[in-house]
């Protein structure tokens, strides 16, 4: 079974609510083992991720971006930017590059985040993840879901940001981000 078939499935079963917090985590653990097996037998390859200059750029060291659909970054604002983010389009109702997933930044990459964000012309950014990391809580939630609106400087932008914040439903930070 394939990476698509098994979110296929794991969506049919958690619109239908058949599939409990134990299922649905269990889903995404073949999704993670999918893709590790993917970059084993180097059927979609993770090169530009693996390169020493990039590995620090990466949140988990496990989820990488396939070379075929990762993002590059061409806004190039100083002699430390590069190319890369550790990000991959998603294919959409209107075409192979219709989102972008992507870890939360890093101190480091930050800014690596905000290029991403005004090269690509991201008007909404969902955050689908626990409020926790290494054990720290990072946000105190009160509802199911925030709604930000953050002033993006460069062409005076705004960005909305949507952070879901109902976990019930959804697997621990291990979560594999869907490349």
């Amino acid at each position: 079974m394939d990476q698509r078939e098994i979110l296929l499935q794991n969506l049919d079963r958690a619109q239908s609510r058949k599939l409990n917090r134990e299922e649905f985590a269990n889903e995404f653990l073949k999704l993670k083992r999918q893709s590790t097996k993917y970059r084993s037998d180097r059927i979609y390859p993770t090169a530009a991720s693996e390169q020493p200059e990039n590995i620090k750029k990466n949140r988990y060291k496990d989820i990488l971006p396939f070379d075929h659909s990762r993002v590059e970054l061409s806004l190039i604002t100083s002699d430390k930017d590069s190319h890369y983010i550790n990000a991959n389009f998603i294919k959409g109702v209107y075409g192979p590059r219709a989102y972008i997933a992507t870890q939360g930044p890093l101190t480091t990459t930050v800014l690596d985040f905000w290029r991403m964000i005004w090269e690509y012309e991201v008007l909404i950014v969902v955050m689908a993840c626990m409020e926790f990391e290494m054990g720290k809580e990072l946000e105190e939630k009160k509802t199911e879901y925030v709604i930000r609106t953050l002033k993006v400087t460069l062409n005076k932008v705004s960005v909305a940001h949507l952070h879901w914040q109902n976990h019930q439903n959804l697997p621990s930070q291990t979560t594999p981000a869907l490349s």
